[in-house]
């Protein structure tokens, strides 16, 4: 990538505003000069749009407002196609006959009202065309002093060549925020009823579609910014870096029986030292098994507990089987070796492998 382009999705309530902020801040430490961030968020655009579409139809009998408002450049880039003007001229006529009223109009309407999901879809595809002008304007030359954070659902597909960052948040949890933040519109809390996950054949729930994924369930804006540029730089580096991270309060531990393991290599002692000193590594992954939608720790009990006890919120993991699923040549290192399993997931939830394994020594 020769120009650094961050694209940032995720819910609304994933903590992206937060993170961006916190990014910036960072950034700004870093030695980057606060004009050469650049951010593109693309929630404001949509606001201008549908404002600029409603008065519009607000005004639909006052010709002189009307010209003025048709001057608008998100208003002319709307009336610049046929097609979407005939659909603008039915989505008039129909709220004219159902004699809905504009008056207390707001952008939670603009989500979730079906007589505008036509021209919701109109102002989603330029909006997305714009993020991707955006992207071939900035990479027609180099800026090796620059970076451009994007916040848009699909700037990960629009601009291919960016380091595209996925965050989520686990339903629970953000029905809290949702529940505690008066700050949040209804907007926010209807995204969960929004039909368009998929756009342009583009699932955009699919982690394959990113770079990088972060569960912001239990985690800090402080170790979330800084796990994003640590992954970058290894992106940038062509260095290993882990996709899946989240905090280490999410993952349920096997250490009593791995405990009768023989000793390990590392100690807790030892990992909590190089933590402390050097951070947590982002190619150091802990191994879970996934079972009903509960991850239990195969391999990294002890660099998971250090980070827990430094007070780390995120750590990178990995899925290597799921509900049924067999782990194929799983290996566990100790200090005398190496110890080959092959083990099925519903003998590690009743610890059975582990029993046969210690009749046998």
């Amino acid at each position: 990538m020769e120009n650094k382009i961050i694209t940032i999705s995720g819910e609304p309530v994933s903590g992206k505003g937060t993170t961006i902020k916190e990014l910036i801040k960072k950034l700004e430490l870093q030695g980057y000069a606060r004009e050469n961030i650049h951010l593109e968020a693309t929630g404001p655009d949509f606001r201008r749009y549908f404002n600029s579409i409603i008065e519009l139809i607000k005004n639909i009998n006052n010709s002189d407002e009307m010209e003025k408002i048709k001057e608008r450049d998100e208003v002319k880039k709307f009336f610049d196609c046929e097609e979407h003007r005939k659909i603008l001229s039915r989505t008039i006529a129909n709220l004219v006959k159902s004699n809905t009223d504009l008056t207390n109009f707001s952008i939670a309407d603009a989500v979730t009202r079906q007589e505008l999901s036509e021209l919701r879809s109109i102002v989603d595809t330029l909006i997305d065309e714009g993020i991707k002008e955006k992207g071939i304007e900035i990479n027609k030359e180099s800026h090796p002093d620059e970076i451009w954070i994007i916040d848009s659902r699909l700037a990960f597909n629009n601009i291919p060549e960016s380091f595209s960052v996925r965050l989520t948040t686990a339903p629970q949890i953000a029905g809290e925020r949702l529940f505690n933040d008066g700050t949040r519109g209804k907007e926010d809390s209807n995204y969960k009823n929004i039909k368009d996950m998929k756009r342009y054949g583009v699932d955009l729930t699919d982690e394959n579609n990113y770079q990088l994924v972060i569960d912001t369930s239990y985690s800090t804006p402080e170790d979330i910014s800084t796990t994003i540029l640590e992954c970058l730089k290894c992106y940038e580096t062509d260095k290993p870096f882990c996709k899946k991270w989240t905090s280490p309060k999410t993952f349920i531990p096997l250490q009593s029986e791995r405990a009768t393991l023989d000793g390990v290599l590392y100690t807790f002692d030892d990992i909590t030292k190089s933590i402390k000193n050097f951070g947590y590594l982002p190619e150091s992954n802990i191994q879970v098994a996934n079972v009903d939608g509960i991850n239990y720790i195969i391999k990294g009990h002890h660099r998971n507990f250090a980070a827990a006890y430094l007070g780390k919120t995120l750590v990178p993991y990995e899925v290597i089987a799921k509900d049924e699923e067999v782990i194929s040549q799983y290996t566990q290192k100790t200090a005398k070796g190496l110890i080959e399993e092959r083990v099925d997931i519903t003998e590690i939830m009743s610890h059975e492998w582990m029993i046969a394994k210690n009749e046998k020594n």
